[in-house]
């Protein structure tokens, strides 16, 4: 009796047939939305990249994380994506043997699973910077965010490793042109447990942007504070809102206009308005 083929290597008759017929247009189409892919993916990254190291301004804790998310971008979009390309252009096969396959597979999975642990960081971060904005300007600096980034990238290889020891797990698949990791039955929880945490890590990161719109939600329903004017009838600034700014701009170089009436009871004001005695030669 022969034994039945492996799941990494099985494929239906009819799914090899319809893939051998697959027309020239589909193939161009699909290569060019893989080229533009590829293209937009290296060279937008890598823009941002480069702005966000040159300016200083950006060197703080939600644009560290977007600097991680572009350089995960460029390796997948670099390495994992040019595979896809030429398989779609071989037809639909595999000529880099079962080593290579498992290695761009587990990069992919895993810029996957960075992607979102990263993007769950971004919005904690974005939470902390409105609800509590003093531990966030005191709390998140550089090294807190190296941390988070460095604890990221070793959860997404935890994630993305253990299938490469498991025989079969990360393979070529047909209809997908790419290595990747193949879904097998759910019964045995290999699939379930393995896309179920990541399903939880979206979920969750839904969840912190929800209660952040809630957040925003209560504090515009809290009364504004009113500021009370400064009252001026002769540029004598007085009552609740007084500052003195009104003296404050002219020691600061206003003065050069024309000089402001004097307050009611200033001598000059009262020497001022003395109807003046006129002269007469007799």
């Amino acid at each position: 009796m022969i034994p039945p083929p492996s799941m990494a290597n099985y494929s239906h008759a009819g799914d090899h047939t319809i893939l051998q017929n697959v027309s020239p247009l589909a193939t161009f189409l699909k290569l060019t939305s893989l080229g533009f892919i590829i293209g937009v993916g290296v060279v937008g990254n890598l823009l941002i990249s480069i702005l966000l190291v040159k300016d200083k301004s950006l060197h703080r804790a939600p644009y560290y994380f977007l600097l991680d998310l572009c350089a995960s971008d460029i390796l997948r979009s670099a390495i994992c994506f040019p595979f896809v390309f030429t398989s779609v252009k071989n037809g639909s096969a595999w000529t880099y043997g079962t080593l290579t396959c498992k290695v761009i597979a587990f990069l992919g999975v895993l810029s996957c699973f960075h992607t979102a642990f990263m993007l769950f960081c971004v919005s904690v971060t974005r939470y902390l910077a409105i609800a509590h904005h003093r531990f966030y300007t005191k709390r998140l600096t550089f090294w807190t965010c190296l941390a988070v980034i460095c604890m990221v990238w070793t959860l997404s290889v935890a994630m993305a490793f253990p299938p490469v020891l498991d025989v079969g797990t990360y393979s070529f698949i047909r209809e997908e042109d790419q290595c990747t990791f193949q879904h097998r039955s759910f019964r045995a929880n290999d699939s379930l447990g393995f896309m179920l945490l990541l399903a939880l890590i979206l979920l969750a990161t839904q969840l912190v942007y929800l209660k952040l719109i809630f957040f925003v939600h209560d504090r515009r329903k809290m009364k504004p504070v009113q500021f009370v004017p400064a009252v001026s009838q002769n540029w004598t600034f007085h009552g609740p809102g007084a500052s003195g700014q009104a003296a404050a701009n002219w020691l600061a170089g206003f003065g050069r206009g024309p000089t402001p009436p004097y307050p009611a009871g200033h001598p000059a004001e009262q020497q001022r308005s003395r109807p003046q005695a006129s002269t007469g030669i007799g």
